[in-house]
């Protein structure tokens, strides 16, 4: 196995946890709610009120974020588990630099087009100069307050990647000196920091590697694992178990309205296990073979592209919607129908913006 080896069901992981995100994001502008329905069931019809309930998993469906910090951290140290690795730190943060952030700034850049016509045709709140300029700047997770651009809140996730690309250098010298057990100690304290600071009104401290890190290196040990063929000690009559547990312990945290960081803790091994599954399970994933598995795979491979840009055209859809209709659908049928237009115009931004850039840089010899 090279280092070049593409693991192909990464990108279906990828596929489903943008998914994931999708679902959980399109309720907020292109779907009435199920508050709305189950509260006023006059003013719906029969059939409206049933696939109501097809909306029942979207609430859950927020941390699957961290599905994509585990696949990152894989993504990062998989090069450097094999023997034969010597990594060049120069070369690894030019890359992740044209990786990430000319894609990220013309997405800012589209994001802040649709948000002005938002703001210019039907006054939308969410234009904010100052805003824009924090997310250009990567620093709208930090103090002074809280720099959200909101007309795509989803960019707070790339200040936090790029704290883990920058934290990896000193974490690959930790785990090559100590071993990965005292790394992963080491982020448990630092996550243990993060949660201090947010409960003495820090909040800020939980978008950050502070508090998110230990996800992020189980994506990494799993990478190693799975070069060295060594998942098969994840026994099947521990995997599924504990993965039914976790999804329990999730699922009741998040109904529960339990701490924020215990939440995480238990999304953190519902989606661990769930990818020690995957991958152990490739060959059944196996793209050319169901058409499904094959759909969720070509999402992944357009997935950074989709995540940049899929809330704002949710926001531009949903004021366009209730410009013609007069209200948010209330079908929900109909509001999964508006994921297609979002995902083709997402293809459309990686063939013309985000692939042309990452090609350019490796004709450049930096990716």
């Amino acid at each position: 196995m090279s280092t070049n080896q593409r693991v192909e069901v990464i990108d279906l992981l990828r596929g489903l946890s943008c998914l994931g995100v999708l679902l959980y994001h399109i309720r907020i502008d292109l779907w009435i709610g199920w508050w709305r329905i189950t509260s006023y069931p006059e003013d719906y019809s029969a059939f409206a009120k049933v696939v109501a309930w097809f909306s029942i998993p979207t609430p859950f469906l927020g941390h699957a974020i961290l599905l994509f910090f585990l696949i990152s951290g894989f993504c990062i140290h998989y090069p450097n588990t094999f023997f034969s690795a010597n990594p060049c730190w120069k070369t690894y943060f030019k890359r992740r630099f044209w990786r990430i952030y000319p894609t990220y700034l013309i997405a800012i850049l589209l994001t802040s087009l649709i948000s002005y016509y938002c703001h210019i045709k039907w006054g939308d709140i969410t234009w904010n100069i100052e805003k824009i300029l924090r997310t250009v700047t990567i620093s709208q997770n930090y103090p002074p307050a809280n720099g959200q651009f909101l007309t795509n809140p989803s960019l707070w996730t790339i200040p936090l990647e790029i704290e883990f690309y920058l934290i990896y250098p000193i974490a690959y010298f930790i785990l090559l000196k100590f071993g990965f057990f005292k790394l992963f100690l080491l982020s448990i304290f630092i996550s243990g920091i993060g949660v201090y600071l947010s409960k003495q009104g820090m909040e800020w401290a939980s978008f950050t590697a502070l508090f998110l890190w230990p996800s992020w290196l189980l994506g990494a040990w799993i990478s190693h694992l799975y070069n060295v063929n060594k998942l098969g000690q994840f026994k099947n009559t521990l995997v599924y178990p504990a993965l039914v547990l976790f999804l329990i312990l999730a699922l009741t945290s998040r109904l529960k309205v339990w701490e924020s960081w215990i939440q995480y803790l238990c999304w953190t091994g519902f989606y661990f296990f769930l990818f020690v599954i995957f991958l152990r399970s490739e060959k059944f994933f196996k793209i050319k073979d169901r058409v499904l598995f094959g759909l969720l795979s070509w999402m992944g491979k357009i997935s950074f592209s989709l995540y940049l840009i899929h809330f704002p055209l949710f926001k531009l859809f949903g004021y366009f919607h209730l410009e013609i209709f007069g209200e948010k659908p209330a079908n929900f049928l109909l509001s999964l129908l508006y994921l297609i237009p979002v995902i083709l115009l997402a293809w459309l931004f990686f063939k013309y913006v985000e692939n042309p850039i990452h090609q350019w840089s490796k004709t450049r010899k930096i990716s």
